[in-house]
C-alpha cells in the first residue's frame, strides 16, 4: 500500500469513528417500547430556602439523546407560569429510571410559587413527561437568619 493510500485509509477510519461516536449514542440509548403518549410525574420540593429552591422528579428513562434538560416553569400566579429554570442531565442508558433536578434561583422570600415540570432532549424534542401545577413557599428572610 502506498503512503497516499494509507493516509486516505486512515482518514476514512477516523471519519467512521467520529460518526460512530457522535451519531450512535442518541440511537443506542433510545428506550425500546417507549411510548410518545404523555406521562404525568409528581415532582417534589427537595428544599426551599428564602431565595432558592430545588425541585426533583423521577421518570422512566425517556431515551433519545444522552443529554436532556430538566425544566421547571414557575411564577407567583398559577395562571402565568412564564419563568423557567433549567438544568442539564445526562441519561445512563443502562438505568430504567432517570432523576431530574433543578435549582430555581432569585426567588422572593416568604412567597408562594406555583410550578410544573417538563424535560427536553438536547436536540429540542420534548420528552413525553409533564406534571400538574404544584406549589411551595419560600422561607421568610427572618427565619433564615434565625437558623444561622
Amino acid at each position: 500500500m502506498t503512503r497516499v493510500n494509507g493516509s486516505r485509509l486512515m482518514i476514512a477510519i477516523c471519519v467512521m469513528a467520529v460518526g460512530i461516536l457522535f451519531w450512535q449514542p442518541p440511537l443506542a440509548c433510545a428506550s425500546e417500547g417507549s411510548s410518545p403518549s404523555q406521562v404525568t410525574v409528581s415532582p417534589t420540593v427537595e428544599s426551599a430556602a428564602d431565595t432558592f429552591a430545588f425541585i426533583r422528579w423521577t421518570t422512566r428513562n425517556p431515551g433519545g439523546t444522552i443529554l436532556h434538560y430538566a425544566i421547571v416553569h414557575y411564577g407567583t400566579d398559577p395562571n402565568h407560569l412564564d419563568m423557567t429554570a433549567m438544568s442539564p442531565t445526562r441519561i445512563n442508558p443502562s438505568h430504567s429510571d432517570m432523576v431530574f433536578r433543578v435549582r430555581m434561583n432569585h426567588l422572593e422570600p416568604g412567597t408562594t410559587y406555583y410550578y410544573w415540570v417538563s424535560s427536553t432532549q438536547a436536540d429540542g424534542n420534548a420528552d413525553p413527561v409533564t406534571s400538574s401545577v404544584e406549589q411551595f413557599n419560600t422561607q421568610p428572610t427572618d427565619q433564615m437568619s434565625a437558623g444561622k
